[in-house]
């Protein structure tokens, strides 16, 4: 028997957990033996689940099914198998990869609130972008909010990005997310621990979240309530040896109230960009982006804005200029791509 075929089999006993396969995995020299019964295990559930398997055929057409979609099948054998994955408790035995992006050590996960302000959008965005300038990979969950704005801002530069899936590879979670679905399996790779057609099971989010964590060298949690599910990334994270890291947000919002408690719990908080390079990457190189020009109305104005988002109103307010003036810079601002515009009649910097 192929011994990737037996790792693929392995990895669907159903009855064994993912660390109990990992010892399997790190003290049999070939799987398939246990399978074919050329050797045995002492454990009874174990030998069992290995002589009642019988689904070979079934494996090899899915295999040839995935060569043909363009999906890889990786065993925790090969070698191009994640390194900073294999070396968590219980890694996925087997992953499915749609794209050519290689793993690599130098990557980092940004996670946060599906519901997500725009200001945390817009800072998830811009590290994510920034880090990937210098060669970083971005891990995140292709989730609404937070994981699709760090996803967006790290495909503009080559460092790119990996979204890992909480259902089948064939299989966008949530459907809004298609066209990013689709620009990452190009430029970037989507990976899964799941089989083909597989649905996103509620259960299925906190085991993705573990293999987030494992391909990371830090995680940073960029808007979390109480209950979010980036708060299990992060303790994770914390488990691997891994560094964790929060944006702090405001005191008395809801929907910073997980990023705040992981710094009171001793998370790293992150004021820049420099807070990450420091403790994860302090060799990272980055690209100088060109410097933009701005007339004397233009600079004014986009010094008033601060980090959080400003309604039209308040910039009127403060620069005692006149409303058709103050929408014509912020026109230009946007247009140079120093600004964006949000609904409501707000604005904020993208820099």
């Amino acid at each position: 028997m192929d011994e990737s075929l037996a790792l693929l089999a392995l990895s669907r006993l159903g009855s064994l957990k993912n660390d109990r396969k990992k010892w399997i995995v790190d003290n049999y020299d070939t799987v398939s033996a246990l399978f074919e019964g050329k050797r045995t295990i002492a454990d009874p559930s174990a030998r069992d689940a290995f002589r009642g398997f019988r689904r070979f055929k079934q494996l090899e057409t899915e295999a040839a099914n995935l060569r043909k979609m363009g999906i890889r099948v990786i065993t925790i054998r090969d070698e191009d198998y994640p390194e900073l994955l294999k070396q968590i408790p219980d890694p996925p035995i087997v992953v499915y990869k749609k794209g050519e992006l290689p793993f690599s050590t130098r990557a980092f996960a940004i996670v946060g609130a599906r519901r997500a302000t725009f200001e945390g959008m817009a800072i998830a965005e811009r590290i994510a972008e920034t880090l990937s300038s210098a060669g970083i990979t971005i891990i995140s969950g292709l989730a609404r909010g937070v994981d699709a704005a760090a996803h967006k801002g790290a495909l503009r530069q080559p460092g790119r990005t990996i979204g890992v899936l909480g259902c089948g590879i064939n299989i966008c979670y949530p459907t809004e997310n298609q066209a990013l679905f689709d620009a990452m399996s190009k430029d970037g790779c989507l990976l899964t621990e799941y089989t083909l057609g597989e649905k996103p099971l509620r259960h299925h989010f906190p085991e993705r979240n573990r293999i987030i964590a494992g391909l990371s060298m830090g995680v940073l949690v960029v808007e979390a309530s109480g209950r979010s599910g980036s708060l299990i990334t992060a303790r994770l994270a914390l488990d691997y040896g891994r560094e964790v890291m929060a944006v702090p947000g405001r005191v008395f919002d809801e929907a910073y109230k997980g990023a705040n408690g992981l710094i009171k719990q001793g998370a790293r908080l992150v004021e820049d960009i420099g807070d990450i390079i420091t403790y994860c990457f302090p060799d990272a190189e980055f690209r100088v982006k060109q410097s933009i020009d701005m007339d004397g109305d233009e600079d004014y104005i986009y010094g008033l804005m601060g980090i959080d988002r400003i309604h039209v109103d308040a910039l009127i307010e403060k620069s005692k200029l006149e409303t058709r003036k103050v929408v014509a810079v912020l026109t230009r601002l946007e247009m140079k791509d120093l600004v964006r515009s949000v609904p409501g009649g707000f604005y904020l910097r993208k820099i």
